[in-house]
């Protein structure tokens, strides 16, 4: 769980393409593909990761699918382009889709309380919210990402049944805030509407529709196909191997999938084309209406105009080659592996960036991949001007605010604003609107909802904290 809001080598191994003749599969390398394959490299020697798999959809085919570096440090194995990585909270997109799927066909209520399907929770403040807030990270829980826990396909509803109100930070409904046990819950509700196990009702709903064979949730099964181990690594440390391999069943739902980028891209083509893939249909109109519909603002969600979170996406427009596109996106994070699905639904085009290491050169490898495949030249948004706060804007701020263990203090020192947390003390300047950010060299960047003529929530990242009486 990310409680601070304070936050301060691959070798040049040749790339493996992947030439698969299955239907929608890249079948030669595109002429831009050495430039790209420069910046991947560059990349990942300045992340310090090991390895990445990249994919390309362009007018909805995939053009380019390529490894590079290595999937394990020890072994020295080459990454290639269809190894399987967990792909962290990229996983919410595929519970939103079964979720769509169940809804679609009549057999979930997604605005019904989720005691009507979790019984253990009636009368409990906890079992009074919906599967679609649980979905849309509206239902005011805390967040908790817990990397290793209980395994077997039983320790969902173990766990799910016995959660109780200590996980509201906030009302139902009032804001949006990233909760992982949230989508872990959504996961459960479904298992219980679909009357089969949630990797089950993943794999017949999803992958398998969409022609994704070998993404699975079941490590025994991940590791039957080349997979790529997970490396942490830090600026002046070389990567290592995450031992043991993370596992947690309970949380499956919220950002434990192992995929491939060319499997992945097969997910965004579906998407973009309304459903359809290699001339059939795979997915109702009306599950990619639920899944890709905004429901609930996300103050600054991936750095997105009018940011909304849908069903395991955010979406909204941004201003990218010098006009407004509109993206749907999520990304993800689990130990050891990063991952990235970046997709530009009115230009049929999509990247997919997957690391078994530090994910901090993917912004630009996705950047660099939608300019060559669009054949433009990208044009970088203005940045922010930043200003001293007014009295009145420092009287809305000033306050306690918390999320779970995550808690944050402003307070007004010398007609000046400063954040205080875990003893560190920023002093904060206005950015953009409801915005507030840390004087340089300091990196806070937070968004502010204002009710009643104070500071409600404060945002950071995707997570909301709330005011404090």
């Amino acid at each position: 769980m990310h409680t601070s809001i304070l936050r301060g080598v691959a070798r040049g191994l040749t790339a493996a393409l992947l030439l698969l003749p299955a239907p929608g599969q890249a079948q030669s390398a595109p002429a831009w593909a050495p430039v790209l394959d420069s910046v991947v490299n560059a990349a990942l020697a300045t992340s310090r990761a090991p390895g990445a798999t990249v994919a390309v959809v362009h007018n909805g085919r995939l053009v380019y699918a390529r490894g590079y570096g290595l999937a394990n440090v020890e072994t020295r194995q080459p990454m290639t382009a269809d190894m399987l990585l967990r792909v962290g909270s990229v996983t919410k997109m595929f519970t939103g889709a079964m979720l769509a799927s169940l809804a679609e066909q009549g057999q979930i209520d997604m605005g019904a309380p989720i005691s009507r399907y979790v019984t253990s929770l009636a009368g409990k403040r906890v079992g009074t919210v919906s599967t679609h807030q649980l979905m849309t990270h509206s239902a005011g829980w805390i967040d908790n990402a817990v990397a290793y826990g209980r395994m077997g396909e039983g320790a969902l509803g173990e766990v799910m049944r016995e959660v109780g109100d200590t996980l509201f930070f906030t009302d139902a409904g009032r804001t949006f805030s990233y909760s992982n046990p949230s989508i872990s819950m959504a996961g459960y509700v479904g298992e219980l509407a679909g009357d089969k196990r949630f990797a089950t009702l993943v794999a017949e709903r999803v992958l398998r529709p969409v022609g994704m064979p070998l993404s699975t949730f079941k490590p025994l099964e991940a590791l039957t196909w080349p997979t790529a181990m997970g490396h942490l690594a830090g600026a002046n440390t070389p990567p290592t191997i995450v031992r043991p391999f993370t596992e947690n069943t309970a949380q499956w739902a919220a950002g434990f999938l192992f995929s491939s980028a060319p499997e992945l891209a097969r997910f965004t083509m579906a998407l973009m084309n309304d459903g359809e893939l290699d001339g059939a249909r795979v997915f109702p109109q009306g599950v990619i209406r639920r899944l890709t519909t905004g429901y609930v603002p996300h103050p600054g969600g991936s750095g997105l105009d009018s940011a909304m979170y849908a069903y395991g996406l955010v979406v909204g427009r941004t201003a990218l080659f010098g006009r407004s596109e509109r993206v749907w996106t999520h990304g993800g994070s689990i130990n050891g592996y990063n991952a990235d699905v970046y997709m530009l639904p009115e230009r049929q085009t999509a990247v997919v960036t997957l690391v078994n290491g530090p994910g901090s050169g993917i912004a630009g490898i996705r950047l660099k991949a939608l300019e060559l495949a669009l054949a433009t030249t990208p044009q970088g948004r203005p940045a922010t001007a930043t200003r001293e706060l007014t009295a009145a804007e420092r009287a809305q701020l000033v306050g306690r605010y918390a999320m779970g263990s995550a808690v944050v203090e402003i307070k007004e020192a010398e007609g000046a604003l400063v954040l205080v947390q875990n003893g560190v003390t920023v002093p904060l300047l206005r950015g953009g609107d409801n915005e507030i950010v840390g004087r340089a060299p300091a990196t806070v960047r937070m968004h502010t909802r204002v009710e009643n003529g104070k500071v409600a929530y404060l945002y950071s990242g995707s997570r909301a904290l709330a005011r404090q009486p």
